[in-house]
Protein backbone atom coordinates (compact mmCIF):
# COMPACT_ATOMS: atom_id res chain seq x y z
CA UNK A 1 0.00 0.00 0.00
CA UNK A 2 2.72 2.51 1.02
CA UNK A 3 4.93 1.58 -1.94
CA UNK A 4 2.07 2.08 -4.38
CA UNK A 5 1.21 5.46 -2.86
CA UNK A 6 4.85 6.62 -2.97
CA UNK A 7 5.22 5.54 -6.61
CA UNK A 8 2.01 7.44 -7.45
CA UNK A 9 3.26 10.65 -5.84
CA UNK A 10 6.66 10.18 -7.49
CA UNK A 11 4.98 9.79 -10.88
CA UNK A 12 2.87 12.92 -10.37
CA UNK A 13 5.94 14.90 -9.29
CA UNK A 14 7.88 13.65 -12.34
CA UNK A 15 4.98 14.64 -14.62
CA UNK A 16 4.77 18.15 -13.15
CA UNK A 17 8.53 18.80 -13.16
CA UNK A 18 8.82 17.80 -16.82
CA UNK A 19 7.10 21.11 -17.58
CA UNK A 20 10.31 22.95 -16.63
CA UNK A 21 12.03 21.35 -19.64
CA UNK A 22 9.70 22.49 -22.42
CA UNK A 23 10.14 25.68 -24.44
CA UNK A 24 6.58 26.89 -23.81
CA UNK A 25 7.61 27.31 -20.17
CA UNK A 26 9.67 30.36 -21.25
CA UNK A 27 6.95 32.06 -23.31
CA UNK A 28 4.78 34.69 -21.64
CA UNK A 29 1.45 33.73 -23.28
CA UNK A 30 1.82 30.28 -21.63
CA UNK A 31 2.92 31.65 -18.28
CA UNK A 32 -0.50 31.15 -16.71
CA UNK A 33 -0.22 27.42 -17.46
CA UNK A 34 3.37 26.75 -16.44
CA UNK A 35 4.26 29.19 -13.64
CA UNK A 36 2.11 27.43 -10.95
CA UNK A 37 3.47 23.93 -11.77
CA UNK A 38 6.74 24.05 -9.75
CA UNK A 39 4.77 25.16 -6.66
CA UNK A 40 2.20 22.43 -7.23
CA UNK A 41 5.04 19.91 -7.62
CA UNK A 42 6.55 21.06 -4.31
CA UNK A 43 3.17 20.66 -2.57
CA UNK A 44 2.76 17.18 -4.08
CA UNK A 45 6.22 16.21 -2.84
CA UNK A 46 5.63 17.53 0.69
CA UNK A 47 2.21 15.84 0.98
CA UNK A 48 3.60 12.60 -0.41
CA UNK A 49 6.55 12.75 2.00
CA UNK A 50 4.28 13.32 5.01
CA UNK A 51 1.98 10.42 4.05
CA UNK A 52 4.97 8.18 3.39
CA UNK A 53 6.50 8.91 6.81
CA UNK A 54 3.17 8.35 8.57
CA UNK A 55 2.76 4.97 6.86
CA UNK A 56 6.28 3.78 7.67
CA UNK A 57 7.69 2.45 10.94
CA UNK A 58 10.11 4.98 12.43
CA UNK A 59 13.78 4.21 11.85
CA UNK A 60 17.11 5.50 13.14
CA UNK A 61 17.92 6.38 9.53
CA UNK A 62 15.55 9.33 9.98
CA UNK A 63 18.44 11.10 11.74
CA UNK A 64 20.33 11.01 8.43
CA UNK A 65 17.32 12.13 6.38
CA UNK A 66 16.61 15.07 8.68
CA UNK A 67 20.29 16.04 8.67
CA UNK A 68 20.26 16.06 4.87
CA UNK A 69 17.07 18.13 4.79
CA UNK A 70 18.64 20.58 7.25
CA UNK A 71 21.72 20.74 5.01
CA UNK A 72 19.45 21.38 2.02
CA UNK A 73 17.82 24.27 3.87
CA UNK A 74 21.23 25.70 4.74
CA UNK A 75 22.43 25.44 1.14
CA UNK A 76 19.20 27.07 -0.07
CA UNK A 77 19.80 29.96 2.31
CA UNK A 78 23.32 30.49 0.98
CA UNK A 79 22.99 29.62 -2.72
CA UNK A 80 19.26 30.55 -3.10
CA UNK A 81 18.68 27.20 -4.88
CA UNK A 82 16.06 24.88 -3.42
CA UNK A 83 16.68 21.90 -5.65
CA UNK A 84 19.05 19.95 -3.32
CA UNK A 85 16.45 20.37 -0.56
CA UNK A 86 13.74 18.81 -2.73
CA UNK A 87 16.07 15.91 -3.61
CA UNK A 88 16.53 15.15 0.09
CA UNK A 89 12.79 15.43 0.76
CA UNK A 90 12.24 13.02 -2.13
CA UNK A 91 14.75 10.61 -0.58
CA UNK A 92 12.75 10.60 2.64
CA UNK A 93 9.51 10.02 0.72
CA UNK A 94 10.85 7.05 -1.25
CA UNK A 95 12.74 5.45 1.64
CA UNK A 96 12.29 1.67 1.82
CA UNK A 97 10.69 1.65 -1.66
CA UNK A 98 12.14 -0.63 -4.34
CA UNK A 99 14.47 1.56 -6.41
CA UNK A 100 13.78 -0.39 -9.61
CA UNK A 101 10.06 0.45 -9.32
CA UNK A 102 10.87 4.15 -9.12
CA UNK A 103 13.00 3.84 -12.24
CA UNK A 104 10.12 2.11 -14.00
CA UNK A 105 7.68 4.89 -13.05
CA UNK A 106 10.16 7.50 -14.26
CA UNK A 107 10.71 5.64 -17.54
CA UNK A 108 7.03 5.42 -18.43
CA UNK A 109 6.11 8.96 -17.33
CA UNK A 110 9.15 10.81 -18.66
CA UNK A 111 9.44 8.55 -21.70
CA UNK A 112 5.86 9.23 -22.76
CA UNK A 113 6.20 12.99 -22.25
CA UNK A 114 9.55 13.07 -24.08
CA UNK A 115 8.21 11.19 -27.10
CA UNK A 116 5.16 13.46 -27.36
CA UNK A 117 7.27 16.62 -26.97
CA UNK A 118 9.85 15.56 -29.58
CA UNK A 119 7.23 14.56 -32.17
CA UNK A 120 5.13 17.70 -31.67
CA UNK A 121 8.24 19.89 -31.60
CA UNK A 122 9.67 18.34 -34.77
CA UNK A 123 6.47 19.10 -36.69
CA UNK A 124 6.17 22.57 -35.08
CA UNK A 125 2.87 21.68 -33.44
CA UNK A 126 4.09 23.16 -30.13
CA UNK A 127 6.40 26.14 -29.57
CA UNK A 128 10.03 25.33 -30.41
CA UNK A 129 13.12 27.18 -31.65
CA UNK A 130 16.39 26.77 -33.52
CA UNK A 131 19.94 27.75 -32.59
CA UNK A 132 22.86 28.27 -35.01
CA UNK A 133 25.64 25.69 -34.76
CA UNK A 134 27.99 26.79 -37.55
CA UNK A 135 28.39 27.68 -41.21
CA UNK A 136 28.24 25.12 -44.03
CA UNK A 137 30.84 25.19 -46.87
CA UNK A 138 28.27 26.85 -49.13
CA UNK A 139 27.78 29.66 -46.61
CA UNK A 140 24.38 28.60 -45.25
CA UNK A 141 23.81 28.66 -41.49
CA UNK A 142 23.55 25.22 -39.85
CA UNK A 143 20.86 24.97 -37.20
CA UNK A 144 20.19 22.87 -34.11
CA UNK A 145 16.56 22.21 -33.22
CA UNK A 146 15.24 22.17 -29.65
CA UNK A 147 12.33 19.85 -30.61
CA UNK A 148 9.95 21.54 -28.18
CA UNK A 149 12.41 21.69 -25.26
CA UNK A 150 13.77 24.89 -23.74
CA UNK A 151 17.30 24.29 -25.00
CA UNK A 152 18.69 22.42 -27.99
CA UNK A 153 20.67 19.84 -26.00
CA UNK A 154 17.83 18.77 -23.68
CA UNK A 155 16.10 16.16 -25.90
CA UNK A 156 19.37 14.22 -26.17
CA UNK A 157 20.12 14.55 -22.45
CA UNK A 158 16.67 13.31 -21.44
CA UNK A 159 16.85 10.40 -23.90
CA UNK A 160 20.25 9.33 -22.52
CA UNK A 161 18.78 8.83 -19.05
CA UNK A 162 15.74 7.06 -20.52
CA UNK A 163 18.13 4.58 -22.19
CA UNK A 164 19.81 3.96 -18.82
CA UNK A 165 16.41 3.52 -17.17
CA UNK A 166 15.49 0.95 -19.82
CA UNK A 167 18.72 -0.97 -19.15
CA UNK A 168 17.80 -0.97 -15.45
CA UNK A 169 14.27 -2.22 -16.13
CA UNK A 170 15.52 -5.00 -18.43
CA UNK A 171 18.32 -5.91 -15.98
CA UNK A 172 20.96 -5.60 -18.67
CA UNK A 173 19.22 -7.80 -21.23
CA UNK A 174 18.54 -5.76 -24.37
CA UNK A 175 17.13 -7.25 -27.57
CA UNK A 176 18.39 -6.50 -31.10
CA UNK A 177 15.21 -4.52 -31.79
CA UNK A 178 15.74 -2.38 -28.68
CA UNK A 179 19.34 -1.68 -29.72
CA UNK A 180 18.17 -0.76 -33.23
CA UNK A 181 15.59 1.67 -31.81
CA UNK A 182 18.15 3.22 -29.45
CA UNK A 183 20.61 3.63 -32.34
CA UNK A 184 17.98 5.21 -34.62
CA UNK A 185 16.72 7.69 -32.04
CA UNK A 186 20.28 8.56 -30.95
CA UNK A 187 21.28 9.30 -34.54
CA UNK A 188 18.13 11.35 -35.14
CA UNK A 189 18.72 13.43 -32.01
CA UNK A 190 22.37 13.95 -32.89
CA UNK A 191 21.49 15.17 -36.39
CA UNK A 192 18.79 17.50 -35.07
CA UNK A 193 20.52 18.80 -31.92
CA UNK A 194 24.25 18.19 -32.49
CA UNK A 195 24.64 17.04 -28.86
CA UNK A 196 27.78 14.90 -28.72
CA UNK A 197 28.18 13.59 -25.17
CA UNK A 198 24.94 11.57 -24.94
CA UNK A 199 25.33 10.37 -28.53
CA UNK A 200 28.84 9.00 -27.93
CA UNK A 201 27.77 7.24 -24.73
CA UNK A 202 24.67 5.77 -26.40
CA UNK A 203 26.77 4.40 -29.27
CA UNK A 204 29.07 2.89 -26.64
CA UNK A 205 26.03 1.30 -24.97
CA UNK A 206 24.87 -0.20 -28.26
CA UNK A 207 28.35 -1.59 -28.99
CA UNK A 208 28.64 -3.14 -25.51
CA UNK A 209 25.28 -4.88 -25.74
CA UNK A 210 25.94 -6.04 -29.29
CA UNK A 211 29.17 -7.62 -28.06
CA UNK A 212 27.21 -9.28 -25.27
CA UNK A 213 25.22 -11.03 -28.00
CA UNK A 214 28.38 -12.18 -29.77
CA UNK A 215 30.77 -15.06 -29.02
CA UNK A 216 32.52 -12.60 -26.65
CA UNK A 217 29.55 -12.78 -24.24
CA UNK A 218 31.22 -14.99 -21.63
CA UNK A 219 34.48 -13.02 -21.82
CA UNK A 220 32.64 -9.72 -21.24
CA UNK A 221 30.57 -11.17 -18.40
CA UNK A 222 33.76 -12.28 -16.67
CA UNK A 223 34.95 -8.68 -16.93
CA UNK A 224 31.65 -7.28 -15.62
CA UNK A 225 31.72 -9.65 -12.63
CA UNK A 226 35.40 -8.99 -11.91
CA UNK A 227 36.75 -7.04 -8.95
CA UNK A 228 38.41 -4.60 -11.33
CA UNK A 229 35.10 -3.63 -12.94
CA UNK A 230 33.35 -3.58 -9.55
CA UNK A 231 35.86 -1.24 -7.96
CA UNK A 232 35.93 0.90 -11.10
CA UNK A 233 32.20 1.46 -10.62
CA UNK A 234 32.60 2.14 -6.90
CA UNK A 235 35.49 4.60 -7.28
CA UNK A 236 34.72 6.35 -10.55
CA UNK A 237 32.71 9.16 -8.94
CA UNK A 238 35.42 10.13 -6.40
CA UNK A 239 38.10 9.86 -9.10
CA UNK A 240 36.24 12.06 -11.60
CA UNK A 241 35.37 14.53 -8.84
CA UNK A 242 39.07 14.83 -7.95
CA UNK A 243 40.08 15.19 -11.62
CA UNK A 244 37.39 17.82 -12.20
CA UNK A 245 38.55 19.91 -9.24
CA UNK A 246 42.22 19.44 -10.22
CA UNK A 247 41.68 20.49 -13.84
CA UNK A 248 39.47 23.42 -12.81
CA UNK A 249 42.11 24.60 -10.35
CA UNK A 250 45.18 24.44 -12.61
CA UNK A 251 43.44 26.10 -15.56
CA UNK A 252 44.09 25.59 -19.26
CA UNK A 253 47.50 27.23 -19.79
CA UNK A 254 49.49 24.05 -20.44
CA UNK A 255 49.64 22.38 -23.86
CA UNK A 256 47.82 19.24 -22.72
CA UNK A 257 45.10 21.20 -20.94
CA UNK A 258 44.51 23.39 -23.99
CA UNK A 259 43.95 20.31 -26.16
CA UNK A 260 41.85 18.60 -23.49
CA UNK A 261 39.73 21.69 -22.89
CA UNK A 262 39.20 22.05 -26.64
CA UNK A 263 37.91 18.46 -26.76
CA UNK A 264 35.62 19.32 -23.83
CA UNK A 265 34.27 22.39 -25.68
CA UNK A 266 35.85 24.86 -23.26
CA UNK A 267 34.22 23.41 -20.17
CA UNK A 268 37.34 23.49 -17.99
CA UNK A 269 38.26 27.03 -18.97
CA UNK A 270 34.82 28.01 -17.68
CA UNK A 271 35.29 25.77 -14.61
CA UNK A 272 38.60 27.52 -13.85
CA UNK A 273 36.88 30.85 -14.30
CA UNK A 274 34.21 29.74 -11.82
CA UNK A 275 36.77 28.63 -9.22
CA UNK A 276 38.67 31.90 -9.60
CA UNK A 277 35.54 34.03 -9.40
CA UNK A 278 33.60 32.27 -6.63
CA UNK A 279 36.08 30.07 -4.76
CA UNK A 280 35.27 26.89 -2.84
CA UNK A 281 33.08 27.12 0.26
CA UNK A 282 31.47 24.69 2.68
CA UNK A 283 27.84 25.47 1.85
CA UNK A 284 27.99 26.92 -1.64
CA UNK A 285 27.41 30.36 -3.07
CA UNK A 286 24.93 32.11 -5.28
CA UNK A 287 26.33 31.85 -8.79
CA UNK A 288 25.19 34.08 -11.62
CA UNK A 289 25.22 32.14 -14.88
CA UNK A 290 25.09 33.96 -18.19
CA UNK A 291 23.85 31.63 -20.90
CA UNK A 292 22.01 31.55 -24.18
CA UNK A 293 18.27 31.68 -23.61
CA UNK A 294 15.50 31.03 -26.09
CA UNK A 295 13.60 34.14 -24.99
CA UNK A 296 16.48 36.65 -25.37
CA UNK A 297 19.97 36.97 -26.93
CA UNK A 298 23.16 36.47 -24.93
CA UNK A 299 24.25 39.58 -23.05
CA UNK A 300 27.95 39.78 -22.26
CA UNK A 301 30.33 36.81 -21.99
CA UNK A 302 28.95 33.30 -21.79
CA UNK A 303 29.40 31.61 -18.40
CA UNK A 304 28.05 28.24 -17.29
CA UNK A 305 29.43 25.25 -15.38
CA UNK A 306 28.49 22.14 -17.33
CA UNK A 307 30.58 19.74 -15.24
CA UNK A 308 28.29 18.32 -12.52
CA UNK A 309 31.07 17.99 -9.94
CA UNK A 310 32.29 21.58 -10.33
CA UNK A 311 28.79 23.07 -10.51
CA UNK A 312 27.74 21.30 -7.31
CA UNK A 313 31.02 22.14 -5.55
CA UNK A 314 30.72 25.86 -6.23
CA UNK A 315 26.92 26.15 -6.09
CA UNK A 316 26.09 23.73 -3.24
CA UNK A 317 29.38 23.58 -1.36
CA UNK A 318 32.11 21.13 -0.40
CA UNK A 319 30.07 19.34 2.28
CA UNK A 320 27.13 18.55 0.03
CA UNK A 321 29.32 17.37 -2.85
CA UNK A 322 31.28 15.12 -0.48
CA UNK A 323 28.09 13.59 0.94
CA UNK A 324 26.56 12.99 -2.50
CA UNK A 325 29.70 11.33 -3.88
CA UNK A 326 30.20 9.27 -0.70
CA UNK A 327 26.61 8.00 -0.68
CA UNK A 328 26.68 7.13 -4.39
CA UNK A 329 29.94 5.20 -3.93
CA UNK A 330 28.53 3.29 -0.94
CA UNK A 331 25.36 2.51 -2.89
CA UNK A 332 27.47 1.12 -5.73
CA UNK A 333 29.40 -0.99 -3.24
CA UNK A 334 26.06 -2.53 -2.24
CA UNK A 335 25.28 -3.21 -5.91
CA UNK A 336 28.73 -4.77 -6.37
CA UNK A 337 28.09 -7.07 -3.42
CA UNK A 338 24.76 -7.99 -5.00
CA UNK A 339 26.52 -8.80 -8.32
CA UNK A 340 24.38 -6.31 -10.25
CA UNK A 341 26.90 -5.55 -12.98
CA UNK A 342 24.38 -3.66 -15.13
CA UNK A 343 23.77 -1.15 -12.32
CA UNK A 344 27.52 -0.54 -12.05
CA UNK A 345 27.67 -0.09 -15.83
CA UNK A 346 24.80 2.41 -15.70
CA UNK A 347 26.55 4.49 -13.04
CA UNK A 348 29.91 4.38 -14.80
CA UNK A 349 28.13 5.91 -17.80
CA UNK A 350 26.42 8.48 -15.55
CA UNK A 351 29.77 9.41 -14.00
CA UNK A 352 31.28 9.93 -17.46
CA UNK A 353 28.25 11.92 -18.59
CA UNK A 354 28.44 14.09 -15.45
CA UNK A 355 32.02 15.00 -16.36
CA UNK A 356 30.54 17.06 -19.22
CA UNK A 357 26.95 17.79 -18.19
CA UNK A 358 25.19 18.93 -14.99
CA UNK A 359 22.18 16.60 -14.67
CA UNK A 360 23.53 14.16 -12.04
CA UNK A 361 20.97 14.97 -9.31
CA UNK A 362 18.33 16.76 -11.39
CA UNK A 363 15.13 14.73 -10.97
CA UNK A 364 13.61 16.16 -14.17
CA UNK A 365 16.20 14.17 -16.11
CA UNK A 366 17.11 11.21 -13.96
CA UNK A 367 15.88 9.16 -10.98
CA UNK A 368 19.26 7.53 -10.38
CA UNK A 369 20.38 9.73 -7.48
CA UNK A 370 17.60 8.04 -5.49
CA UNK A 371 19.72 4.87 -5.29
CA UNK A 372 21.51 6.40 -2.30
CA UNK A 373 18.34 5.76 -0.32
CA UNK A 374 19.44 2.12 -0.02
CA UNK A 375 22.56 3.29 1.83
CA UNK A 376 20.82 5.68 4.21
CA UNK A 377 18.41 2.97 5.36
CA UNK A 378 21.36 0.80 6.40
CA UNK A 379 22.63 3.32 8.96
CA UNK A 380 22.22 2.28 12.58
CA UNK A 381 23.23 4.29 15.65
CA UNK A 382 24.56 2.75 18.84
CA UNK A 383 24.56 5.68 21.23
CA UNK A 384 26.90 6.84 22.60
CA UNK A 385 29.51 4.49 21.14
CA UNK A 386 29.44 4.45 17.35
CA UNK A 387 27.53 4.50 14.08
CA UNK A 388 26.97 1.28 12.15
CA UNK A 389 26.43 0.92 8.43
CA UNK A 390 24.74 -2.42 8.10
CA UNK A 391 25.97 -4.28 5.02
CA UNK A 392 23.20 -6.54 3.77
CA UNK A 393 22.33 -7.98 0.39
CA UNK A 394 21.07 -5.50 -2.19
CA UNK A 395 18.32 -7.88 -3.14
Amino acid sequence: MRERLVCTFFGIYTFLMFSSLVYANWIKPYDFMFSPLPKIAAIVLIVGCCLSVLMRTASQSYFVYFFLIFLGLLVKQVSTLAFPLWVFVMLLMVSKVDFSKLVKVFFYVNGSLTCVTIVLGYFNLIPTFFSPRGIAPDGTVLLRQALGFNWVTLPAQVFFYLVLAYIMIKKGKLSFSALAIISGISLFLYVETNTRNPFILEILIVLIFLLLKSPLHHFLMRIFHSKLFGWTGILIFPVLTFLSVFFATIGTNGGFMKIFDHLMSGRFALAHQGVERYGISLFGKQIIFNTYRPDRPLRGSYFYLDNSYIQYLLNFGLIMLFIIILLISLALYVQYQGKKWYVLLIFILIALHSFSDPQLIYLQYSPFILIIDSVIDRVRFDFPKKVHWRMISSE
